[in-house]
């Protein structure tokens, strides 16, 4: 439920994230050179350059999440910005399904999520790979709603972690951003 409190945190501040696609992303995307690499405990990852750094990093003091970087797109001509928010947790309750599931209970009870889709896939150093998918709408600070796609991917690590990663954006133009792109960039380092 934690990442579900981030997303409507950053979807509100930002106006605007999310994703939507059952099964994990292929690997070995095509990646721009002038991409920066960023690393969050054993996952790496590559965002355009210039997408930075925001806020939320630490949004769950004392939780047992060991590692959160939350990275965002310049806003649109909307005031929205797409996202990419990813979790390290040392001593994770409970595996990647379940997880996911949890996940998308989270969202359909906070944020009226549908078009849910699960699945699953392979990421090298992973035991298991979970998805889930969903379009939801977030109430900004003006009143207005915006409608989001959310994709995220939850990985078990064979060194006892878990990584999960959340890519979000505009539905309408979910598929013009690099979302697909950064998610399936996404490597662990042994």
């Amino acid at each position: 439920m934690r990442y579900t409190r981030w997303g409507a945190l950053v979807a509100t501040a930002t106006l605007g994230l999310s994703a939507c696609a059952a099964d994990a992303p292929a690997a070995g995307p095509s990646i721009d050179p002038s991409w920066q690499s960023v690393a969050v405990g054993p996952a790496t990852f590559h965002v355009p350059a210039e997408w930075e750094q925001s806020a939320g990093a630490d949004l769950y003091p004392g939780s047992d999440t060991d590692e959160t970087v939350a990275i965002t797109a310049p806003e649109n001509d909307e005031r929205v910005r797409a996202g990419v928010l990813v979790t390290v947790q040392s001593s994770p309750t409970r595996d990647a399904a379940a997880e996911a599931g949890a996940l998308m209970l989270g969202e359909k009870a906070t944020t009226g999520a549908d078009d849910v889709e699960t699945g699953g896939g392979e990421l090298a150093g992973a035991s298991s790979v979970a998805t889930v998918t969903f379009v939801s709408d977030v109430q900004r600070s003006d009143g207005t709603t915006a409608e989001l796609r959310s994709r995220w991917l939850v990985a078990d690590l064979e060194s006892g972690e878990q990584i999960i990663v959340k890519a979000i954006g505009p539905r309408d133009t979910f598929d013009d951003t690099p979302l697909d792109t950064i998610l399936q960039s996404v490597e662990i380092s042994s």
